[in-house]
Order: structure tokens, then C-alpha cells, then sequence
């Protein structure tokens, strides 16, 4: 099935789904200690063009937050805007081929959100920003796919484990996190040009590995 889908700012062809499967859920249904707004920020990165280049990710540690690479590629500066205020943003973990990031920040900025995983069905909120302002989009999980792209440069052929997700998102939302009960399962990244409300998704475990990351790294060149 070949698929169309909108980059912040920029589109990529040929994208096929692999394996779709079903999955155990990490989200247990309990009243969520975390608002998806406490956690969710706004990333802005500068330096790759004459705008600034917008996107969003959610605290999911202290002071580490969880974006997509793309936005971040080559920035000369990032800085983060969130419930709490705004600063300056470091890149300690940057994957070019699965499409994310990892941002050391003031823990200050947000309330931590824990990672878990999803499974098709669950419904949740991502954040997302409309004229720097938070917004709460409703999202559900469509299904658990590995999602066949190039990485954030159009070169080569991976797999990425994602979801596909019934959320209507626009440029400028790459990074936002989806929270099922309190806990974020994905990281969006792009959405379908041929069906409307249709996105997809990293599954946020994918940085789990990687949150106590303390040492900037190269985040590679603009995309």
C-alpha cells in the first residue's frame, strides 16, 4: 500500500506499511496523575532557514523531552516554550533513521509524563500548538504498524514501529506526543494526504533507553 504523507514543511513519497499486529498495552486505565498539557512543549529550532522551524514534544522524564528529529536537525538554537516558561533546548540523543530525539531542558519547564506502549482501539489527547497556544486534539489508536520510509533525509529503506492514528494534524505538529491515561504511547510525525484525519506515529518507547542521555550530540545537518 503506498502512502503520501506531510513532513513539517515538506513531503515524502513512496512510504509503505510492513507487519501490522496487535499489542499488550502499557497504558492501565487509571485516572492519570499527569494533565496532557503540564507536559506537552513547543519546540522551535533555528538556524536551518529565514523562519523559525516549529514543532512539539512532551516531558517524559525531568527534564528530558521527546520530539522528533526532523524539527531539530542542523539548529543552530532550540529553545522550548512550555506551561512553565521557555528556555534553551540540548540535543543528547538524535536518530535520524527512526525519526527522533531527545531534549535535555530545566526540568522546570514541564511536569513529567511516563512512556508506555498502546494497542489498537485506545484513545487519548495529543497537544498540539495553533498560534503558540495549546490545543487538545482527541486521538485513538487505529492500529500497531511498522511503518517502511526513508529516514529524515529521503535516504534509504527502514522500518520504523509506529502507530497508525485517527488524529487530524496539520505542519507544525511533528513531535506532539499522544497521552492514553495518563502516559505517552507516540511521538507524531507525519500525516496522510489522501485520508483526511489519518497520522502516524513512533512509539515513544523507542527513547526510553535513552532519557538519562546528558551529553550534547551532533543532531546532523538540516533536513
Amino acid at each position: 500500500m503506498k502512502l503520501h504523507l506531510t513532513l513539517i514543511g515538506f513531503v515524502i513519497s513512496a512510504l509503505a506499511t510492513a507487519s501490522c499486529r496487535d499489542g499488550a498495552s502499557g497504558a492501565a486505565s487509571t485516572t492519570p496523575s499527569v494533565r496532557p498539557e503540564d507536559a506537552a512543549m513547543q519546540v522551535v529550532a533555528f538556524g536551518c532557514s529565514s523562519r523559525e522551524v516549529h514543532g512539539a514534544g512532551s516531558m517524559v522524564a525531568e527534564g528530558r523531552i521527546a520530539t522528533v528529529a526532523h524539527v531539530v536537525a542542523g539548529a543552530e538554537r532550540i529553545e522550548v516554550r512550555g506551561p512553565h516558561g521557555n528556555g534553551a533546548a540540548t540535543v543528547v540523543y538524535f536518530d535520524p533513521v527512526l525519526d527522533v530525539a531527545v531534549l535535555k531542558v530545566d526540568p522546570r519547564l514541564a511536569t513529567p509524563v511516563p512512556i508506555a506502549t498502546a494497542k489498537s482501539g485506545d484513545r487519548g489527547t495529543a497537544v498540539v500548538y495553533r498560534d503558540d497556544v495549546p490545543v487538545q486534539l482527541e486521538a485513538e489508536v487505529e492500529r500497531l504498524v511498522d511503518i517502511r520510509t526513508e529516514d529524515i533525509y529521503g535516504e534509504g529503506k527502514h522500518l520504523r514501529p509506529g502507530y497508525e492514528l485517527k488524529l487530524d494534524v496539520e505542519p507544525g505538529d511533528s513531535g506532539s506526543a499522544v497521552i492514553v491515561d495518563g502516559k505517552a504511547v507516540a511521538i507524531v510525525w507525519a500525516t496522510s494526504q489522501q485520508t483526511e484525519a489519518r497520522s502516524w506515529a513512533m512509539r515513544t518507547s523507542l527513547v526510553a533507553d535513552h532519557l538519562a542521555a546528558a551529553v550534547p550530540v551532533d543532531h546532523g545537518h538540516c533536513a
